[in-house]
């Protein structure tokens, strides 16, 4: 799928899991992007270039940046630092859109160091299903953030 897409989408669960919390939001999108490291031509991997190349030499594209092993490690890594568990699950959204997202656009290799491809379709970057499916980010995105305008709002007394 899409850099946006990847964005957006994870963008969206998050603002209706965490009732809009803006930096829940920011995170789960921007983890939504980091698994396109391997990726030189992605949104993260043109601004990393000097990392990207060398990851994609090294491991290829859709191999580790895409698996199950690099979803588990992003948790360890955040319970060994101590974030808060609504940050590491803001993490863990993003990436694991991510991998399933890919998996609807010609598979990752969900299982790596395997070589079997974990394939849920084979539809097209920018092609009708990444539209909709950004199109859908977007409105739960708005709608979370809906949500939390209103429970601030609703929180604020007027004098009198």
């Amino acid at each position: 799928m899409s850099g946006r897409t990847h964005a957006m989408v994870p963008a969206g669960l998050s603002a209706l899991l965490f009732q809009g919390d803006p930096l829940l939001t920011l995170t789960a999108a921007l983890a939504g992007l980091a698994p396109d490291i391997d990726e030189p031509w992605s949104v993260i991997g043109q601004r990393f270039w000097f990392l990207s190349w060398w990851i994609k030499y090294l491991v290829g594209h859709r191999t580790l940046s895409h698996s199950l092993m690099l979803i588990s490690l992003v948790g360890v890594v955040g319970l060994v630092c101590e974030l808060a568990p609504m940050m590491i699950v803001a993490i863990l959204v993003g990436v694991g859109t991510h991998v399933v997202l890919d998996g609807l656009s010609g598979g990752v290799f969900l299982w790596w160091p395997s070589k079997v491809r974990w394939v849920l379709g084979r539809y097209p970057v920018y092609g009708r299903l990444d539209q909709v499916l950004m199109g859908l980010g977007v409105v739960c995105a708005v709608v979370g953030i809906l949500m939390r305008i209103q429970t601030e709002v609703a929180g604020i007394r007027m004098p009198g």
